[in-house]
Order: C-alpha cells, then structure tokens, then sequence
C-alpha cells in the first residue's frame, strides 16, 4: 500500500468520525466530551491536511557547491594543538 492510500485511508476515516460524532452530538446534545471530540477531529483533520501537503508535494534537492579548492591553513590551526597531527 503507497502512502497516498494510506492518506486517502485515513481521510475516509476521518470522514466516517465525522459523521459518527454529527449524530452523536444529535442524539445526546451539546455534551461537553462530544464537543472536545469534534474540537479534536477538527485538530487531526488540519494535521492530515498539513501532513498531505508535505508529502505529496514536489521534493526540491538543493545542490551544494564543494570546493575542490585546499582549505585555507588558518582552518586546521586549532587541530595542531589537540594532538591530532
């Protein structure tokens, strides 16, 4: 299974919460704990939203440059005196 399923999956799941919660918060009212469910299914809904986004997009590589150059000296001065030469 790819990742896009595995989004898609939790999506649809979320989805069904959804739908549970609407009719519990029908049935019972504005009950306290049914209100922090759906204030938590609104938070974990944002995540998967922000989740998507990060891995479904385009992945840009930055190239970095390395130098063929030789380090300047002054650089491994430290190291002469920690005993590493």
């Amino acid at each position: 299974m790819t990742i896009s399923d595995e989004l898609d999956r939790t999506r649809a799941a979320l989805l069904a919460l959804e739908k549970s919660l609407v009719a519990l918060r029908n049935r019972v009212g504005p009950h306290l704990d049914v209100l922090r469910l759906i204030d938590d299914l609104e938070r974990c809904t944002a995540d998967l939203r922000r989740l998507e986004q990060q891995v479904r997009a385009p992945r840009r590589h930055e190239l970095v440059t390395i130098p063929d150059d030789d380090y300047d000296h002054d650089f491994w001065a430290e190291a002469e005196h920690e005993g590493l030469g």
